[in-house]
């Protein structure tokens, strides 16, 4: 009753501050969303595009963000963890083959510019 009701995906942004405390029914509704997702770091004003669609998905990726800030990449890791904001730029269809969704990744890296010097990608 007090907890509030997942926002939809579009109007989703969170602190990383708050992917450790989300609510069981918002990890319900992360754990089924496939897609891609976006990091934008404050301090440096970079952006960071990755994909979703293995094990929980998005809620999959994301708790490994909340463990350490950078999820194993490394541009992440030169970023302070409190001052990454999560959202999803993208969802798609639970059967979508792993090979579109990281080509629809590459898209957004693209339009977005994430990729360094410019951006948090490396690749």
């Amino acid at each position: 009753m007090l907890v509030r009701k997942v926002p939809d995906w579009q109007q989703l942004v969170l602190r990383w501050e708050e992917l450790a405390v989300l609510p069981t029914s918002w990890k319900a509704a992360l754990c089924q969303w496939r897609g891609i997702y976006y990091i934008f770091d404050r301090q440096s004003g970079k952006g960071y595009v990755g994909s979703a669609c293995g094990a929980d998905n998005i809620l999959g990726r994301w708790q490994g963000y909340a463990k350490d800030g950078h999820g194993g990449n490394k541009l992440l890791r030169g970023c302070r963890k409190e001052n990454l904001e999560f959202s999803i730029l993208q969802r798609v269809g639970p059967d979508m083959p792993a090979a579109e969704v990281i080509e629809i990744e590459g898209h957004w890296k693209q339009r977005l510019h994430t990729r360094a010097p410019y951006g948090l990608n490396d690749n």
